[in-house]
């Protein structure tokens, strides 16, 4: 995955810049990873998943949920959760697709938290 950071030195908000298929990863992170304890927590929740001390986690966010597997990382808007609607967006509605879910490796999605901390700091 690739990723840009850039910080706002007026509000001293961080912001990231991901390829499309990753985007909503960018929305997600922007506002919850702020913290740096938080994203240091995170990262120790990482461990444990890698570690297999855990199969999975689940963080529920203010927007998006994401969800961690051995595997992957995927991030979700709560509002894709919560319609009922099973249908497929079209492809040429794809580029919304990728604004309200993302998935990675889990590897990837570390290597994106901790640079995201060194960022922070």
């Amino acid at each position: 995955m690739e990723y840009e950071f850039r910080k706002d030195f007026i509000t001293g908000q961080a912001t990231v810049q991901t390829e499309m298929d990753h985007e909503a990863i960018a929305t997600w992170l922007e506002m919850e990873g702020q913290s740096v304890d938080w994203v240091e927590a995170l990262l120790a929740k990482i461990d444990a998943v890698q570690n297999r001390s855990l199969t999975e986690y689940k963080q529920p966010g203010s927007e998006f949920n994401l969800l961690l597997t051995y595997a992957d990382a995927q991030v979700i808007n709560h509002r894709l959760m919560e319609s009922g609607d099973d249908e497929e967006l079209t492809d040429d509605m794809s580029f919304y697709d990728a604004e309200i879910e993302a998935c990675c490796g889990l590897e990837d999605f570390k290597n994106l938290l901790e640079s995201w901390l060194e960022f922070i700091i």
